[in-house]
This record gives structure tokens, C-alpha cells and sequence, in this order.
């Protein structure tokens, strides 16, 4: 018999979702344990979280460290988020160390899951890791729970997320724990980093639209690839079903039916009153990554009763606004 959760350990709690996922745990009363070694994340996107008293930060890295699963028990969730991710020119500037770092901390969460046995174990996936063949058009590259394997990411990130989940799956084999993957795809919301190497897409191009001197704004490929983007807020969503569901399944894709181009991203993103830009130039010398792809997620719908809420447009330019407020 499923006991009821007392206590909610989430891993990278100082990013962007793990710090909205803490947030909406404390504010339903759950007691919520954030981790982060604060190497992208930050304390202040925590920093309204500090005075909650179902609420404690653990400074901690979580190969390295040993103090932060200290409590972990049968009455326990792990949500983990924590994994080096980046945008594309800092992920294919970095695969082996993406990788290697990637595959050293889901193997210290295998570990202690394993040993610790937690109720559940909510992992984070991503579409990065479905194989690459299936990611070459913005029109028809639709991803299903189904099509992970055989697996052929296209990077080391994915590489590193795919391995992981076999590793989790292995270790919570014959335990009481229980885990569930959300596959997510390109996820953006605030808070996020968007002046440094590591910025994704979506911040990155509103970085450069706000620095921009001769008011062109300039975006890597052609900008005809495309991505299904997913705000921040319906990942929490799905999360919060998942800590509840008792179903059978348990991997789920999560993100919107359909790609939004780079280069209609771009156009969005001009079109914002805040935002002088009268020129979009694509620079084709740039990588693109893959060119195209979105969810199914009709699963997640039937199991979870999650689909995503967030208009795309609405939630860009509300994370324009933020990016725009925070510079001052």
C-alpha cells in the first residue's frame, strides 16, 4: 500500500524549473528539500522561498557530497532536474564533459535511490534523447513515448539524459520506489540564464535583441528549424500529477503538437513593444541542431490529464518583460 509523501527532495532547485517546482510543492504545504551546487542556478530564485518554514536549501554537490539525502526515507519523493544543460554552441563546444558530468550525477541518484528507497523518483528527461532521424522536420517529426528506442540522440546531452534513465530504471528494479519520466521538450520560463555561454535559445535571442546597436537581431541557421516549446509553469503541472498518479505507465512525453520555427520566435520577439529591432539576419555558418520536432503527448492527457496551457506568444513576451526588469 502506497504510503503518503511527507517529504519532497528536488535536485537543481535553484534553476528554472526546479525552483518553480519547489515553489508550487511549498505553497500546496508539502515540505520540499532543495539541492544545488549553484553552478547555473541562483539563491536568489529562491530567495522568496527562504522564509518558508516547510522550505530548506542544501548547498551541495550531488556527486560529490553526501549530506544533502540525509532524511531520505520510504516517505520521501525525489524530483530530480539536476543535469548540465546548456544551449546548443555550449553543448556541442562541451560533449564529453556534458557527458561525463551528466552520466557521474544520475549514477550518485541511482545510487542513493537504490540504497534509500523513496516513494517515488520523478525524473526529468528530455527530447534530446530520442533519436535523431526522427527530428528532421518542423511539419511532421512528431515524438511518442514509443520512439525513444532503438536510441541515436544526436549529442552527449541526450546521450547522458538516455543513459540515465536506464540507470534509474535499474536501480529502483525490485525496490519499493517507483519512477516516472517526463520526456520534456524545449522548456523556457523565468527564471533563466540568458547572458552567459550556456543560455538556451529562446533567453539567448532576447539577450541579444536587448543588446542590440544597429537594430537587427541575428539568429543562428536559417531559422526554418523548429521546436515545440514548453513554458515552465505546465512542467510544474505535469510534475505535480505525476507526485499523485497511481496508474501503470510510467514515462510520459510533454510538450505542445506542433514547432514554432526559430525564425518566428525571432519575429516574436521583435514584435514586442519593449523590444528595437527592425531587422532579422540568419547567419547559415552557425550549427542548427536538429531541424524539427514535437510531442505527442495524448498519453500524458489520458493519464495525467496534463496538456499544456501557456500560448507561446503570451509567455515570451511575459518572459521578455522579466528579462527586461531584471537588467535595470
Amino acid at each position: 500500500m502506497t504510503c503518503q509523501i511527507e517529504k519532497v527532495f528536488v535536485t537543481g532547485a535553484a534553476g528554472m524549473i526546479g525552483s518553480n517546482i519547489s515553489r508550487a510543492l511549498v505553497e500546496s504545504g508539502l515540505s520540499v528539500v532543495g539541492i544545488d551546487n549553484l553552478w547555473r542556478g541562483t539563491r536568489y530564485n529562491i530567495a522568496d522561498l527562504s522564509s518558508c518554514r516547510n522550505f530548506s536549501f542544501r548547498h551541495a554537490d550531488i556527486i560529490s557530497d553526501h549530506h544533502w539525502y540525509r532524511n531520505m526515507d520510504e516517505h520521501s519523493a525525489l524530483i530530480h532536474t539536476a543535469n548540465i544543460v546548456a544551449g546548443i554552441g555550449y553543448v556541442f563546444a562541451n560533449e564529453w564533459s556534458i557527458f561525463q558530468t551528466n552520466i557521474l550525477i544520475n549514477a550518485k541518484i541511482a545510487r542513493i535511490v537504490n540504497q534509500f528507497q523513496p516513494q517515488l523518483l520523478t525524473y526529468l528527461g528530455t527530447a534530446c534523447s530520442y533519436p535523431q532521424h526522427l527530428q528532421r522536420s518542423v511539419d511532421t517529426s512528431v515524438l511518442s513515448e514509443a520512439n525513444k528506442i532503438p536510441a541515436d540522440p544526436d549529442s552527449s546531452y541526450g546521450w547522458s539524459k538516455m543513459i540515465g534513465e536506464i540507470d534509474f530504471r535499474l536501480a529502483v528494479k525490485g525496490t519499493r520506489t517507483r519512477l516516472i519520466v517526463l520526456d520534456l521538450h524545449n522548456v523556457y520560463g523565468w527564471p533563466c540564464t540568458y547572458n552567459d555561454s550556456t543560455s538556451q535559445v529562446i533567453p539567448s535571442l532576447i539577450f541579444k535583441a536587448l543588446n542590440s546597436t544597429n537594430g537587427k537581431l541575428s539568429v543562428w541557421g536559417d531559422g526554418k528549424q523548429g521546436r515545440a516549446f514548453l513554458h515552465v509553469s505546465d512542467v510544474v503541472a505535469a510534475v505535480r500529477s505525476a507526485l499523485s498518479y497511481t496508474g501503470t505507465e510510467s514515462a510520459f512525453m510533454l510538450g505542445p503538437d506542433h514547432c514554432t520555427s526559430i525564425g518566428e520566435v525571432a519575429q516574436l520577439i521583435q514584435a514586442h513593444p519593449r523590444v528595437n529591432i527592425h531587422e532579422v539576419v540568419f547567419d547559415i555558418s552557425k550549427p542548427t541542431g536538429d531541424i524539427g520536432r514535437f510531442a505527442d503527448a495524448r498519453l500524458a492527457l489520458r493519464e495525467l490529464a496534463w496538456a499544456p496551457k501557456i500560448e507561446f506568444r503570451v509567455g515570451l513576451h511575459e518572459l521578455i518583460d522579466r528579462i527586461i526588469d531584471d537588467r535595470k
